[in-house]
């Protein structure tokens, strides 16, 4: 608890300095970088390193600095070099995790620095691998690279950085027990960040300050130290430093029997703790509440804050177990970005000389056109004949490029939304397994509801995007076949009984017919149902309703299919069945949609030559009618209709 303070301030105080992060700067470099194929190797190492400096870590991060190392290396930029190992060797030391390859890139950063006088980049590397051996618990090489940062950050005259280095080097002698070099230290540090007027930091240094007079047992040095910085962080209202100077200014007032005052820090602690919502602060409360009601005698009280603390010490030992299940699916997802920016780039590069290719080629069409406008002086009909064929050609390749544009985005709409439930599926998976190896039979058949609707998730995008390609290279033949169709509508409403139990909604069949078995493509028939109870029960609210219903006339089977959910103005019914690729909406559980259902429907039915009509009112629900003519083979009516 004695090193708690310090610790709270991290890296916050030199990477504030550096860089205040922009996600609206980083995505106008990031358009230009995409948009303006004329760019220079160190115009775009620029556009880079401004985008990576606004990103956070979660972003396509690494991608960038990679990136970043190839084109500094194209124009020769030492410094650009630099920023790519040092942000990428940064991220993994504080986000993914991966310390000893971090520590690599930092080494090679900090050589560029070194091989090329880049001061104020050599105190940066120095800083960070400084950080990256505390880590490790590697104390020699963090005092050493800590000791280079402040030379370095000198010579520049950098008050901020060389404060921050300071006391990163306090705190080092204080997890070492040196408390003197520790306080000479602090105090240090304390008189750069009072020329800058930097208060924040001030506090947390007259709260390490105090923390170790205590342990020194000056009482009252300590009490003047903690109760300035208390003072300095109630007014910026920083909670999370708080708390910990409450905590030791607790502990100060027991060493000086002042237990009224004590119990008041501890109070004050636990309160802020729970407005902050922090479980571990709130941890650290209640052991301080349990001691002091134990340096007052007041054991049962003592006794309840002890219960307390040891109940949320194991509720935070589970959570930690969950957070590395979660780090390792992090880190699993992490790779798989990783390689799909490869498989971009390599796909980029690609495009790139077949965009020479085509240069070249209009570059000829070009030198073709000139020789024909110069005979057609003497062919002018001729000349006229090619110019429709030129129009032609346009006009085609104009729809070629939209068909080709479709299809892109659906491959990359259906590959991001495969990723989500492969994830999950693989999570619960993992989960399934602990919880048979625990013999939690009943909470594992809950779980593998979840899996199995997962897997009816993956199956129907499969299923649809193999129709949709099958019918983009006009290879799918209708198949006449007999077959039940209720028989398969009652499968298909199976299929979704989960679904609609987990929305609450009432899915339901209406026919007149126990069995009809029709001469038909029954593939259609599925597609068509599916898409359309899919459809209806993502747009229908908790407690609504999705009815399908099966007609005769003559010899055509109507089914239509009813909900009373959000329903679409004119304006959307009239785009409904064109798939451009763009999502055409939000379900009313959130659920994701491409647009591909609808448009697999209108395909289907216009294949098995029949008809759809749609009838809506936003706010008061749908109607998909669709009328396919068959050959009824048999039918049985019902005894009464359901």
């Amino acid at each position: 608890m004695r090193r708690l303070l310090f610790l709270t301030i991290g890296l916050f105080l030199l990477s504030s300095a550096i860089i205040a992060r922009s996600r609206s700067v980083a995505d106008s470099c990031l358009h230009i970088l995409n948009s303006d194929p004329k760019l220079s190797s160190l115009e775009k190492c620029e556009l880079l390193l401004t985008s990576i400096h606004n990103l956070n870590y979660e972003d396509n991060f690494l991608s960038l600095t990679n990136l970043l190392i190839q084109e500094s290396g194209k124009c020769q930029s030492n410094y650009h070099l630099f920023y790519g190992y040092y942000e990428k060797g940064q991220c993994h030391i504080l986000y993914t995790g991966k310390t000893k390859e971090g520590l690599s890139l930092l080494l090679k950063s900090l050589e560029i620095a070194k091989s090329n006088q880049l001061t104020l980049e050599e105190g940066f590397a120095s800083y960070m691998l400084s950080k990256a051996y505390f880590q490790v618990k590697n104390y020699s090489n963090t005092k050493n690279f800590l000791s280079n940062a402040i030379d370095k950050f000198s010579i520049i005259a950098n008050q901020q950085y060389i404060a921050s280095s300071r006391m990163e080097l306090g705190n080092l002698y204080l997890i070492q027990n040196n408390l003197d070099s520790a306080k000479r230290i602090y105090q240090t540090a304390q008189n750069y960040y009072l020329t800058i007027n930097n208060t924040q930091a001030i506090a947390y240094l007259k709260g390490n300050i105090g923390n170790i007079q205590m342990q020194e047992n000056q009482i009252d040095s300590a009490r003047f130290n903690l109760n300035q910085a208390i003072e300095i962080l109630e007014a910026i209202q920083d909670l999370q430093a708080l708390i910990p100077n409450y905590i030791i200014a607790s502990k100060n007032e027991i060493l000086a029997n002042n237990f009224t005052k004590a119990l008041s820090f501890a109070i004050k602690a636990h309160k802020t703790a729970v407005k902050e919502n922090n479980p571990e602060r709130k941890q650290h409360a209640f052991e301080q509440l349990m001691k002091v009601h134990e340096a007052m005698g007041n054991y049962q009280q003592a006794f309840d804050y002890q219960n307390k603390y040891l109940h949320l010490r194991d509720s935070l030992i589970n959570i930690e177990t969950v957070t590395q299940m979660a780090n390792m699916r992090a880190d699993f997802e992490i790779e798989q970005k990783e390689l799909e920016v490869t498989q971009m780039a390599e796909a980029k590069t690609l495009m790139t000389r077949i965009a020479i290719l085509a240069g070249i080629s209009l570059f000829m069409v070009g030198l073709l056109l000139i020789i024909v406008y110069r005979d057609a002086r003497r062919k002018k009909t001729l000349n006229k004949a090619l110019l429709e064929n030129q129009a032609a050609l346009s006009e085609s390749e104009k729809a070629l490029e939209k068909a080709s544009a479709s299809k892109d985005r659906l491959f990359s709409i259906i590959s991001h939304d495969l990723r989500g439930p492969m994830g999950t599926l693989s999570g619960l998976s993992q989960l399934l397994t602990e919880m048979l190896k625990n013999n939690q039979v009943e909470e594992a058949g809950e779980l593998n509801d979840s899996i199995s609707d997962t897997i009816r998730q993956i199956e129907f995008l499969l299923n649809n995007l193999l129709h949709w390609s099958i019918n983009q290279q006009n290879i799918y033949e209708p198949r006449n076949e007999t077959f039940d169709l209720i028989k398969l509508t009652r499968s298909i409403l199976k299929m979704y009984d989960q679904t609609a139990k987990a929305k609450q909604i009432n899915l339901a069949l209406e026919s007149p017919f126990e069995r009809l078995k029709v001469q038909s493509d029954s593939n259609s028939w599925g597609t068509i149902i599916r898409n359309l109870i899919n459809n209806a029960l993502k747009f229908t609210h908790p407690n609504g309703f999705v009815i399908v219903k099966f007609a005769l006339s003559k010899n055509q089977v109507v089914l239509e299919v009813v909900d009373n959910g959000v329903g679409m103005s004119p304006e959307q019914i009239d785009c409904l069945f064109s798939f451009t690729g763009n999502q055409p909406g939000w379900g009313t559980n959130n659920e994701k949609g491409q647009g591909l259902g609808l448009s697999l429907v209108h395909d289907f039915v216009t294949i098995s030559k029949g008809r759809i009509a749609v009838t809506s009112e936003p706010g008061k629900g749908s109607l998909f009618r669709v009328t396919i003519p068959v050959q009824i083979m048999e039918k049985e009516v019902m005894a009464k209709a359901f």
